[in-house]
This record gives C-alpha cells, structure tokens and sequence, in this order.
C-alpha cells in the first residue's frame, strides 16, 4: 500500500498521502496527510486531514490551498536533512 490508510466507500476508496513542502502561507516547512478518494489510477485530493503548521496538527485553519498540487509545486524543495549515526 503506497498510502497513509484507506477504507472503502461504496463508490471507491479513501486513501491518504502524506507530503511535505514550503508553504508560503505558514512561511515554513510543512508537512500534511491529504486524503484522496477515487477509483485506483483515478484519485482526485479531497481534504486536508492534518498540517504541521498548526497545533494540534487535525486543527487546520488556513484556506487549503494545498489541496491543489501546483500550490505544492511553486517553490524549489526543501534540502533533505541528513542524520548521523553514532558508532559505540
């Protein structure tokens, strides 16, 4: 499975997607579980179930303009973090 979770619902399923990018409205990082319903192949973003931008992170508040992937898409990724191991 490629997604957060998924039910069915008679007409398709619901699956969520988690993605992270720089919102512009936040003016920071984020990082949101969308919710996706359709048929496979098929799935059309439906909702925001959570962002990191608010606190607790199921209460948003903003707009969604996120929902809409070229929201996502208009500013470079954020570098990756790298973590370092510590060896005993």
């Amino acid at each position: 499975m490629d997604g957060v979770g998924q039910e069915g619902n008679g007409r398709g399923r619901r699956r969520g997607r988690r993605r992270h990018f720089w919102c512009a409205l936040a003016q920071r990082e984020v990082e949101v579980e969308l919710e996706r319903a359709g048929l496979a192949g098929f799935w059309d973003t439906v909702a925001v179930r959570s962002c990191t931008a608010f606190d607790p992170p199921s209460a948003v508040a903003c707009a969604r303009r996120c929902l809409d992937a070229s929201f996502r898409r208009q500013w470079e990724p954020a570098l990756p973090v790298l973590k370092r191991q510590l060896v005993p």
